[in-house]
């Protein structure tokens, strides 16, 4: 089955919800570098995190989570795009990681939250504004300082469980609900922290992991997504990187070997010009021999 997104509500309340299942997408993610075991579980658990996230909103463009600190994790970054192409890096000091130890927290990776900050962009490429939103970095889960900060910035009652290998549920208290709808609400709560994310990893589909987590609700599930790890990189893009560089700055690698190489730090993908190909990116430029 392949890796999907499915939303759903819970019939006569104010509750939505989508279940991510993502196993393949991060295994691709995760294969492109050698990630330690803590830098691995926050990756995974950051792009089922995305996904959801995604789910809840209507945008063309990318929504990106990025992390940022002076701790043993100096960047780390997962975008997802509105047709669920899901791609992500990081940065990371070896010694001081593994130091953590693999179950590290978040915040602890980044160097704690009075040094580093998770900011979620939604960037629609040129077709909108752009907006950012800064998540709290305080100690405590991944599902936790998303649920802390939708309560506090985007005033959405929301509760998270997500699985380190791409698996994630979320429900929403929609606006304008009432309250005779808090002893639903309370349920609800209730039924996705009953399942956990050992449980959640282990569903067989999205019908039997939604269906464990409210055994006593009318669930309308929507047509699955499909969801797949997409590098935006391309030999177009390196190219364009090329003449933001300059003609100098190729000139200088060219004086020490015999080509230009590129890696995207995504995909871990090569682009490699000869002489000739990195010189033809400047045609019509003053060249330096």
């Amino acid at each position: 089955m392949s890796d999907n997104l499915t939303p759903f509500v819970l019939e006569n309340s104010a509750v939505r919800g989508a279940y991510a299942s993502l196993p393949v997408t991060v295994r691709e993610v995760l294969a492109c570098h050698s990630y330690p075991p803590a830098v691995a579980r926050v990756l995974g658990e950051l792009i089922a995190a995305c996904a959801l996230l995604a789910s809840t909103i209507k945008f063309e463009g990318s929504l990106i989570a990025q992390l940022s600190g002076d701790g043993p994790v100096r960047l780390l970054v997962v975008e997802c795009t509105h047709t669920l192409g899901m791609r992500a890096m990081a940065q990371w000091d070896e010694a001081r990681t593994a130091a953590l130890g693999p179950d590290a927290a978040l915040s602890d990776l980044a160097g704690g939250a009075a040094h580093g900050r998770l900011v979620l962009t939604l960037d629609p490429k040129e077709a909108g504004t752009m907006y950012q939103g800064i998540v709290a970095l305080e100690s405590g889960s991944i599902a936790g300082l998303i649920e802390h900060y939708l309560a506090t910035s985007e005033q959405l009652q929301s509760r998270l469980v997500l699985a380190a290998g791409g698996a994630g549920l979320i429900v929403q208290r929609l606006p304008g609900s009432s309250d005779a709808d808090d002893a639903t609400w309370a349920r609800v709560k209730a039924g996705i922290d009953a399942v956990g994310a050992e449980a959640l990893r282990g569903a067989e589909s999205a019908h039997d992991a939604i269906v464990a987590a409210f055994p006593e609700d009318d669930v309308r599930a929507f047509k699955p997504r499909a969801v797949s790890f997409a590098c935006s990189c391309s030999r177009e893009r390196v190219t364009k990187a090329l003449r933001i560089a300059g003609v100098a700055e190729v000139e200088s690698i060219l004086a020490e070997r015999d080509s230009v190489e590129m890696t995207c730090e995504f995909c871990n993908r090569r682009y490699t010009f000869s002489p000739a190909e990195a010189r033809a990116v400047f045609a019509g430029s003053t060249l330096h021999s």
